[in-house]
């Protein structure tokens, strides 16, 4: 049985692990080319959680490493390393007896392989251009034989690091949506869902370190909540709404650039009062889904004046040229978190108007959000449009007018102001 000494006159029996580490240092030809000491050391360092190893034998093989110079690396020698018992414990600030156990370890590991002088002492000498004439200690060419090994761990470590980014970063998105939707349900007095059980299970403590799978089964678990509370928040919303008895109409009142000019023909409220002759069948506040669709289309309301008046638009859209509805819906709904408004505004805005015309909505609170107009709560503008839509006073064709006339260039708003005069 081969007996390994430790450099003090003690013998390690290490018959097998010795074995191994001398075949894999038998198969070095040195590092693969454009691949650096440095390199194998990250990636060792990376892929060690995997495979077990703890702090200490990684500081061990680090300082081991360190002390190599980057020629011992390219096959003409072995990469060997001969840093006595006493620097090692000085080095890693740890005990001889641990140093001891930590170099059993390593070699237990694979990593490194122990090649011996007469006198069990560790040293070496290289020659004028700091090549390796002759040494005994440490010999890291397993290191080197195992650099597939390591830059696959490492690559699969950081895969999984990524998706474990990834599942936290969803899951404390879901939870905050939790939470508000539950906030405005308490808000509205909907009481046929445990809200408070939901919340209390949003807030719930996570594990500390949890694993991949156990974050997957959290995301599905918050998922599943999630689909729950909306489920609830849309039927409690369905159950309580209350139908308006008649359409009041009036024109939406939002700020413009441009006066109301003296030709405008909106109708009066005052004048339906005075005229009751004149008012024209009451209509459904709400009419069919279908319906309100059909009614805002390009014929009404075209998609090149929304995106005229809206150039803020052309951020959240891939080809703004060639934009269609379905594109536009697709940008304000990437566009509304930005502004603070969260998904029970924009449902409840899709349920009132229809998806097509709360784009349109969505449009102009973005284009007055940009221009600092709405300062304090984007949602709550967003959904005091919603409760103008209900009864029918939600006018949007002006204020696309009026942001267009905003977004005009100087010169022909000067010279569009001298033709007024």
């Amino acid at each position: 049985m081969q007996t390994v000494s430790n450099g003090v006159g003690d013998v390690r029996r290490l018959a097998d692990a010795q074995w191994a580490a001398a075949r894999l240092a038998d198969t070095y030809q040195g590092l693969p080319e454009g691949i650096s000491k440095a390199m194998l050391l990250d990636r060792f360092e990376r892929a060690a959680p995997r495979l077990g190893y703890g702090d200490g034998l990684v500081r061990l093989i680090r300082a081991l490493v360190r002390v190599t110079a980057e020629q011992d690396w390219t096959g003409r020698t072995h990469p060997l390393a001969w840093p006595s018992n006493d620097a090692l414990c000085e080095e890693l600030q740890r005990s001889r007896s641990c140093v001891q156990g930590l170099i059993r370890l390593a070699v237990r590991a694979g990593l490194v392989h122990m090649k011996d002088s007469g006198n069990g002492k560790r040293w070496g000498y290289r020659d004028e251009r700091g090549h390796i004439v002759e040494a005994f200690g440490f010999d890291l060419a397993p290191m080197a034989a195992r650099w597939d090994e390591f830059a696959d761990l490492a690559a699969a470590r950081s895969l999984e690091q990524a998706q474990r980014r990834h599942l936290k970063r969803k899951l404390g998105e879901i939870r905050r949506e939790i939470r508000t939707v539950c906030a405005d349900a308490v808000h509205r007095g909907f009481t046929t869902y445990d809200w408070t059980a939901a919340v209390d299970q949003a807030l719930g403590r996570l594990p500390r370190t949890p694993s991949l799978g156990e974050l997957e089964a959290l995301h599905e678990t918050f998922q599943a909540l999630l689909a729950s509370v909306d489920a609830a928040w849309v039927k409690a919303r369905k159950s309580t709404q209350i139908e308006p008895r008649g359409v009041v109409d009036e024109a939406h009142k939002e700020p413009t650039t441009q006066p109301r000019s003296a030709g405008a023909t909106y109708s009066s409220p005052r004048q339906e009062v005075v005229e009751p002759s004149a008012r024209t069948p009451d209509k459904p506040a709400r009419a069919d889904r279908t319906q309100v669709e059909a009614v805002i289309s390009e014929e009404v309301i075209p998609l090149s004046l929304v995106l005229e008046a809206v150039p803020e638009l052309d951020d959240f859209l891939t080809d703004p040229a060639a934009a269609q509805w379905e594109d536009l819906i697709d940008a304000v709904g990437r566009a509304a978190p930005l502004m603070g408004i969260n998904l029970s505004a924009v449902r409840e805005a899709r349920d009132a108007m229809g998806k097509t015309r709360a784009a349109i909505a969505l449009a102009t609170v973005l284009a007055r959000w940009k221009d600092g107009e709405i300062r304090s709560s984007a949602g709550g503008y967003l959904r005091a449009m919603c409760e103008r839509e209900r009864f029918g006073g939600l006018k949007l064709l002006p204020s696309l007018y009026g942001l267009k006339e905003r977004s005009a260039p100087p010169g022909r708003r000067a010279r569009r102001a001298g033709e007024q005069r």
